[in-house]
């Protein structure tokens, strides 16, 4: 049995648009950002709060015994694609008040 062309691109298509739509609501679990901010910022983190985020960044923070930190991770579409094991991205983690600016 030889499906229709059309039927078949049609097919291929609507999976790749559920695909795309799945990855954009991907983000990371909380245990994965305290086990990550703890490896970043090398302390023990007691917990994560103040969780948001768009479409391409969580933002939350971090505290630990010598302070808060402000953390940001990507999310959407490349924690999709870090999920299948490919790559791992990025974490960034600053103490509360600080800038990553450079003062000059």
């Amino acid at each position: 049995m030889k499906l229709h062309p059309t039927l078949g691109k049609l097919t291929v298509v609507g999976a790749l648009l559920l695909g795309v739509a799945g990855c954009q609501t991907a983000k990371p679990t909380e245990a994965s950002m305290k086990e990550r901010a703890q490896t970043v910022i090398g302390k023990p983190v007691s917990k994560i709060d103040n969780i948001r985020s768009d479409s391409t960044l969580t933002y939350y923070t971090a505290y630990t015994p010598a302070g808060e930190y402000n953390c940001e991770l990507p999310s959407g579409a490349i924690i999709a694609v870090a999920s299948m094991g490919i790559m791992t991205p990025p974490l960034s983690c600053l103490p509360k008040g600080a800038s990553p600016i450079p003062l000059q």
